[in-house]
């Protein structure tokens, strides 16, 4: 063997070492093992941020290039990847032949934009959290131009499928049969070939991306067939491909402690993490009980301690047909951080502030804040904080550093046991700085007062 044939040997060895580290191990990102809750992206823990102005990022590309460099300027690092087609401009996964669609044919454009906004997300180190099934154009009027509705495609019928033409409700009253294929449930045959061909193709094209986390749903009230099937499915198709991925569904209720999202938690062999966009329906202090309690759960099950991703922050309040009040779609988004998630993300402009200035702005402060506090080790100790009103103040503290968060300023005191001294240090949310001047005060009771109560602050006391 020559010397020069050695070389090509021994280059050829480091290039697939490096390309099986990106895809198959400690390039991917994956629950950071310190403190599961969290993620690690390339090896290193991250804290996730994010706002876009569309769920379906990737079938934009104008605003997605956008999109990825505001969020990367501003200090984000996390979109939403819904694989949904029913917004102008969008195209479908299917080719047309004549006038129907074959679902046997593959549109180079959906699959082409997909796999850009995968790389492009990559090169500036963003994380992409995919949804395969877009919930809502299999519903009402957006089923009537779908290439799945059995009037639209050459491959089958209402008569050999167990769908129809029309499904006139909203997915939280009515699921409709697409969704109970599986064989635990209608075992349609027909239709869940194409399905799972689908979904297959899905994995080619964004396996090979360590930056993309998988959700199976938006959403979802479906029963928990439809998803352990997905969830099955998906985990054998990616140790085919020797990846490891993370997967998770997400629940329609609103209730993250009720029976539905149980289903995700109780099954870690399926879903390694959770998603609980749906809590940011909640408000103020139920808004971070909830999730607290949540966290409670995961520790109290076998799996122990996952990511709490939030992939969609709402402005919404109440319903969905209420204004967006930005004043409470960004109070929830920091009290995702002050729970404790791994992720907390503005959703889209009509029913959050997507990426915004505003949102642009919270995004900066969060990550110039994060910066000077450890905050993947740290977690929520809101016994730590006594005269204290409802959603007055909230705490991360770690090693005796300590982080609060008030949504309108306020007063509280903390206690920080066995320091006797402590220094305290407030941040401008809006200039994302650090103010001038440092407090020293005696513990192990510290009494906290913001510089006013005409904005939101943030405290370091250590």
């Amino acid at each position: 063997m020559t010397s020069r044939t050695v070389r090509i040997l021994v280059i050829s060895l480091v290039l697939s070492a490096a390309v099986a580290s990106l895809v198959f191990g400690a390039e991917r990102i994956r629950p950071y093992k310190p403190n599961p809750f969290y993620w690690e992206y390339k090896g290193k823990p991250v804290l996730l941020l994010g706002g876009s102005d569309e769920d379906n990022l990737f079938n934009n590309p104008k605003m997605m290039m956008e999109n990825l460099e505001t969020l990367k300027r501003c200090g984000g690092n996390y979109i939403r990847g819904t694989l949904s087609c029913r917004d102008e401009g969008n195209v479908w996964p299917f080719e047309k032949v004549g006038d129907k669609y074959d679902l046997n044919r593959w549109n180079p454009e959906f699959w082409e934009r997909l796999r850009r906004c995968c790389e492009e997300s990559r090169t500036r180190d963003i994380i992409v959290q995919i949804e395969v099934w877009a919930t809502f154009d299999f519903y009402r009027d957006y089923w009537l131009r779908n290439p799945w509705n059995p009037a639209l495609n050459v491959n089958y019928t209402t008569e050999n499928t167990r769908l129809q033409v029309e499904w006139n409700y909203h997915p939280a009253a009515k699921y409709q049969p697409f969704f109970d294929s599986p064989p635990e449930r209608n075992d349609d045959r027909v239709l869940l070939q194409y399905q799972e061909s689908f979904v297959r193709k899905v994995l080619d094209v964004t396996l090979p991306y360590p930056n993309v986390l998988y959700c199976l749903d938006n959403e979802t009230a479906t029963p928990p067939q439809w998803a352990w099937h997905w969830g099955a499915f998906i985990r054998e198709e990616a140790k085919k491909r020797e990846v490891n991925i993370e997967l998770t569904e997400m629940w329609d209720n609103w209730d993250i402690t009720s029976a539905h999202h149980r289903y995700t938690h109780e099954r870690p062999e399926f879903f390694s993490f959770t998603d609980v966009s749906q809590n940011n329906w909640q408000t103020g202090q139920t808004h971070y009980d909830r999730l607290t309690q949540y966290r409670k759960n995961l520790l109290g099950q076998k799996a122990g301690a996952r990511p709490m991703n939030n992939v969609k922050v709402y402005g919404r309040v109440g319903s969905s047909s209420e204004p967006c009040v930005p004043a409470v779609n960004v109070d929830r988004w920091w009290q995702n951080v002050f729970a404790g998630c791994a992720s907390t993300r503005f959703h889209r402009p009509t029913s959050g502030i997507g990426l915004n200035p505003l949102a642009q702005k919270h995004i900066r402060a969060a990550r110039n804040f994060t910066s000077c506090f450890d905050i993947i080790r740290s977690e929520p100790r809101p016994d730590l904080l006594t005269e204290r009103e409802e959603n007055e103040a909230y705490c991360l503290a770690v090693r005796g550093v300590y982080a609060l968060y008030f949504p309108t300023g306020g007063e509280v005191v903390l206690d920080v046991r066995d320091a006797r001294k402590v220094s305290l240090r407030w941040f401008d949310i809006n200039s994302a700085e650090f103010i001038e001047g440092e407090g020293t005060f005696e513990g192990p009771r510290v009494r906290v007062k913001s510089p006013n109560t005409e904005q939101m602050w943030l405290a370091i006391v250590k």
